[in-house]
């Protein structure tokens, strides 16, 4: 069976929204991070980085499995989305939130200064937004914007796409606007 595919930068409301996705289209929702911690497929930790090291090989052979056992499309969510295979995917959508908007909601979950700063530079950078548009290309990669969206919009915009109504090709480059605005410093400050 296919995928449609929820990633994004920790932070821009993907668990929120392939939950209530998962509920309009009545589709079993699969978190990457949850499977990988279920199914043993974590193969360190970063004390450093504060973040789990997955084993990839071992993620990708278990999605599969789940994959082939399925006769309903599933909605995958977690920021590895460009592990699934591309023949599994539907559509990659691909959250997108202003930096500044993303370094608000991750203080507020408590994260670590410095993990904020990796997190606020990878959406930045297109960090996830690069690793799909590798992995799947143009026509399944959709962008959103979920700055000023509550997650149940987000999730209605998805559905829309996914009837053929509405296909928004947008590329988000936070990277030219911060710089267009004199403000690309202090998300990316010089080393």
């Amino acid at each position: 069976m296919t995928a449609i595919l929820i990633g994004g930068t920790p932070g821009t409301g993907k668990s929120a929204v392939a939950k209530i996705l998962g509920s309009l289209l009545s589709c079993e929702v699969v978190s990457l991070t949850d499977l990988a911690i279920k199914k043993g497929c974590i193969s360190a930790h970063d004390a450093a980085r504060d973040t789990d090291i997955l084993d990839e090989d071992c993620l990708v052979e278990v999605l599969c499995d789940i994959l082939d056992d399925k006769r309903r499309r599933l909605i995958v969510e977690g920021h590895y989305i460009d592990l699934v295979p591309f023949d599994r995917v539907d559509y990659a959508i691909v959250l997108r939130t202003h930096p500044e908007k993303l370094r608000s909601r991750l203080t507020e979950r408590g994260y670590s200064e410095a993990k904020v700063k990796e997190n606020v530079e990878a959406e930045v950078i297109g960090v996830c937004q690069l690793d799909a548009l590798d992995s799947f290309g143009e026509d399944k990669v959709v962008e959103i914007d979920t700055t000023d969206m509550e997650p149940h919009e987000v999730a209605e915009a998805i559905v829309q796409v996914t009837r053929g109504r509405k296909t928004p090709r947008h590329r988000y480059d936070w990277m030219e606007l911060l710089e267009k605005e004199g403000r690309l410093d202090e998300f990316l400050p010089p080393d």
